[in-house]
């Protein structure tokens, strides 16, 4: 199962647009596509993007055994929240529909806001890439993954891939405009601050004092802030 992990995250991530594509579309209307613009489909591809990066990157070295996939993702000290993720994705097709035929609050679909969205989804790509790369050699052997990780994004942040996670369930509200979006940013934020927690402590049980002698000088999520 370890072995076809990647192989099976892939096709999940190439069928995004084609199930986001058949939300978009107007089925009654002499212009299907007119609702697939620049920022429904820079949605589309920050999910399809960050989904195929996450396979082809972390996943790949991550799934290389069971107990360094556990380790990785988190499941043998916070299985609700992998769970709880997975579960919520599908709210990505409710906010597309929102958007394309819904229009709860066509009072938030503002270009400003867009185009911030535009720049939140962009960031958060960049910083999974780099966080996701230096997860890779972690968790790439046994040796490595007994060392801890401090440099890279992990020189600023304690969390970065976290700072991503955030920043892209930002963008989802930012973009499309969904009152359905605004309302799930939060239960996403409170998410992160749970696994924070949990996470935390198992890391120290890990490395120790120096994760402590790390976490004392490294903020969590926004440098010299938190």
């Amino acid at each position: 199962m370890v072995e076809r992990g990647p192989r099976g995250a892939v096709i999940g991530a190439l069928v995004v647009p084609i199930f986001a594509l058949a939300c978009l579309w107007q089925w009654q209307s002499p212009n299907p596509l007119s609702r697939v613009t620049l920022f429904s489909a820079g949605f589309v591809g920050l999910v399809t993007l960050a989904s195929l990066e996450q396979a082809l990157v972390f996943l790949r070295s991550a799934m290389r055994s069971e107990a360094t996939l556990k380790e990785a993702i988190g499941t043998n000290y916070d299985r609700g929240l992998v769970r709880a993720i997975i579960m919520m994705s599908v709210l990505d097709y409710l906010y597309l529909l929102d958007y394309a035929h819904w229009h709860l609050a066509p009072a938030l679909e503002r270009r400003p806001l867009q185009w911030a969205g535009i720049a939140a989804a962009g960031a958060s790509l960049l910083i999974l890439a780099w966080a996701d790369r230096w997860l890779s050699r972690h968790f790439a052997s046994d040796s490595s993954a007994k060392e801890m990780m401090t440099g890279g994004p992990y020189r600023y942040v304690r969390h970065p891939r976290y700072v991503s996670i955030i920043l892209g369930k930002l963008a989802a509200p930012l973009l499309l405009g969904s009152v359905l979006a605004w309302m799930a940013f939060p239960v996403y934020v409170l998410l992160i601050f749970r696994r924070i927690r949990r996470e935390e402590p198992h890391l120290r049980a890990l490395f120790g004092t120096a994760y402590d002698a790390y976490a004392s000088g490294t903020a969590r999520l926004i440098p010299g802030i938190f």
